[in-house]
C-alpha cells in the first residue's frame, strides 16, 4: 500500500508530523538503504524497507507507556555510535521492537524518572513548552546556597551557555546544609538546572529527576523500568490537554 513517508513515520512512533518531517531533512531516514530529504516521498508500506538509526521501521500495533529510573552514566539515545550503555539497554527486546522511544532527554551525569513511549502524539505534548509540563530534580550542590541566589533562579535568568532566558522555576531547600534543593521547572533547555547553578558559582554534584507532570518515581530502583497504570497514563494526557486548552 502506497503511503507518504512521514505519514508512515508517525504511525510508527517517531513523534509527531512537524517531528518526522525534521528527520527526514536532517537525512536520518533511509528508504531501502538509501536516505531520503525529500518530505514528499511515497513508500509502499509492503514492500519498502524504512530505517532510523539503523533500525527498521514498522507501524505500531500496542501502545507502551514505560518509567525507567536511569543509572547515571548511561546516553539517552536509542543507539550509540561509540559504543556506550544507553537507556534502550535496560529494556526488553519487545519494547525496543515495538518502536518505544524517550520521551526528552537526560544526560549523561543525571539519573532519574525517564519517561519511554510509542506514542508520538503524546511524546510531543510532553515535550512541547507549549504545554508546560512539570518536570522535578533533586540537586546537590557544592556549597550552601545563597539566599539571593535562590531567588534568581526562582524568578528566571539570562543563562550564556544555551543564550536564552530560563523560565520562572519552583525551588525549595531540602535539608539545613543548604546544600540539598528541589526545583521544579516548565521547560527542558540542555543542561538548564546544571548551567543555572554553574553561572551564579555553584557545582552541581549530584542531579536526579524526581517527577514528571502527575509522576513520580516511588519504588522504582536504580535502573529498573515498570509499564504505566493505565491511571498513571490517563494523567499523563490530562496534564497536556489541560494546558492546551488553557492556551487557547
Amino acid at each position: 500500500m502506497e503511503v507518504r513517508l512521514n505519514k508512515y513515520l508517525v504511525l510508527c512512533g517517531l513523534g509527531s508530523r512537524r517531528k518526522v518531517e525534521e528527520l527526514i531533512k536532517d537525512g536520518k531516514i533511509s528508504v531501502n538503504k538509501t536516505v531520503v530529504t525529500n518530505l514528499s516521498t511515497v513508500i509502499d508500506s509492503e514492500s519498502d524497507t524504512v530505517t532510523f538509526e539503523k533500525k527498521t521501521l514498522s507501524p505500531i500495533g500496542k501502545l507502551y507507556y514505560l518509567m525507567v529510573n536511569k543509572p547515571r552514566g548511561y546516553i539517552t539515545t536509542l543507539s550509540d555510535e561509540k559504543g556506550r550503555a544507553t537507556v534502550m539497554d535496560l529494556l526488553p527486546e519487545k519494547y525496543i521492537r515495538s518502536g518505544v522511544v524517550p520521551v526528552g532527554r537526560l544526560d549523561k551525569d543525571t539519573e532519574g524518572l525517564l519517561i519511554l513511549t510509542n506514542d508520538g502524539d503524546l511524546a510531543h505534548k510532553l515535550t512541547g513548552p507549549d504545554f508546560k509540563v512539570r518536570k522535578e530534580y533533586l540537586v546537590e550542590i557544592d556549597k550552601p546556597l545563597e539566599e539571593i541566589d535562590l531567588k534568581r533562579i526562582a524568578k528566571g535568568f539570562f543563562i550564556h551557555q544555551i543564550k536564552t532566558k530560563t523560565r520562572p522555576a519552583s525551588i525549595t531547600i531540602s535539608d539545613k546544609s543548604r546544600k540539598f534543593v528541589k526545583v521544579a521547572i516548565i521547560e527542558g533547555k540542555k543542561r538548564q538546572i546544571r548551567y543555572s547553578f554553574k553561572n551564579l558559582g555553584y557545582n552541581v554534584t549530584k542531579l536526579k529527576r524526581i517527577g514528571y507532570g502527575p509522576l513520580n518515581m516511588l519504588r522504582l530502583n536504580r535502573g529498573d523500568f515498570r509499564e504505566l497504570k493505565t491511571g498513571e497514563v490517563r494523567l499523563l494526557k490530562q496534564a497536556t490537554e489541560g494546558k492546551k486548552q488553557a492556551g487557547k
